[in-house]
């Protein structure tokens, strides 16, 4: 919830109307645990704490000296940890993580310095037009293949260089996959230009940022072909995503022991048979010992 620094209605009416509230809960589902969590400003915490009964449990300041976001808990003991901490996003308000069980230590944010070439259509157009006019003749005849060679490579590195110059950027671990050190630059000139306020080349850029992203993706995710290779496409695309892979499970059951169900209560002759000869279970789709 949030409670604005000067609300417009009697904070009194919000503090009974969140009781109200608390206690239909606890009337329809007694033992719920209730958890409200938010911006709260000037609300009173004692008069909270008197009226609904909850436990505030954020003792560290989360904007300058003042606990001004709160989680209140029915019970005391529903987190064993509640830790306050820099916010991801701008903001002048710290963020607050509450959470059970075995203590999260976040992996270290390791940065690599690398080197990439940007290229532009732009710089494809002036090299063109310098190699049609240069030959990679040499004014003087070499001596040898060797040497020939030697100043062709020498040549294409110097063009390489002047047309595609080698940059540096930083990437660093926690970094998604999909970043390459041309979208970090890409990201740290729309980031420029946001803050100089030109918002509309900055928009530009981050429409040049999602088409590198979409076709840096999809080839990727050409190598695999999604009717043979099903398995190895998902897991490249949780990857991509950030997404793990959790098994569904109801009540108990998952996918694995419907399967043993309805092999086990099956009577189809046909299919029994079929498995037999080819040496499987017909219960579970496993191979028979010694077959």
């Amino acid at each position: 919830m949030y409670n604005p620094p000067k609300p417009q209605y009697d904070p009194e009416l919000l503090v009974q109307y969140i009781e109200a509230c608390i206690q239909e809960l606890v009337r329809v589902f007694p033992t719920v645990d209730i958890v409200i969590a938010g911006d709260f400003n000037q609300l009173s915490e004692s008069r909270v704490v008197a009226s609904t009964g909850l436990s505030q449990i954020v003792r560290q300041p989360t904007r300058g000296t003042n606990v001004l976001d709160q989680i209140y808990v029915s019970d005391p003991f529903l987190y064993d940890t509640v830790r306050v901490i820099s916010s991801v996003v701008k903001s002048d308000h710290k963020a607050i993580v509450a959470y059970s069980g075995r203590r999260k230590v976040s992996p270290a944010n390791k940065s690599t310095r690398v080197r990439y070439r940007k290229v532009t259509p732009g710089q494809h157009a002036a090299f063109l037009q310098h190699v049609s006019e240069d030959k990679f003749i040499s004014s003087t005849p070499p001596d040898s293949v060797q040497a020939a060679f030697d100043y062709f490579y020498n040549q294409a590195l110097g063009l390489l260089d002047k047309f595609y110059p080698e940059r540096t950027t930083t990437l660093r671990s926690r970094d998604p996959e999909y970043i390459t050190p041309y979208i970090k630059s890409l990201l740290r000139k729309k980031n420029r230009l946001m803050r100089a306020g030109r918002v509309e080349k900055a928009g530009a850029i981050a429409c040049r940022i999602r088409k590198e992203i979409l076709k840096g993706n999809r080839s990727r995710l050409q190598k695999y072909n999604g009717r043979v290779d099903a398995k190895e496409m998902w897991a490249a695309v949780r990857q991509l995503t950030g997404r793990h892979q959790q098994p569904v499970t109801v009540d108990s059951i998952d996918a694995n022991s419907l399967n043993e169900h309805y092999a086990n209560i099956s009577t189809d002759v046909a299919v029994i048979k079929a498995y037999s000869q080819s040496g499987m279970d017909p219960r579970l789709g496993h191979k028979l010992p010694g077959v």
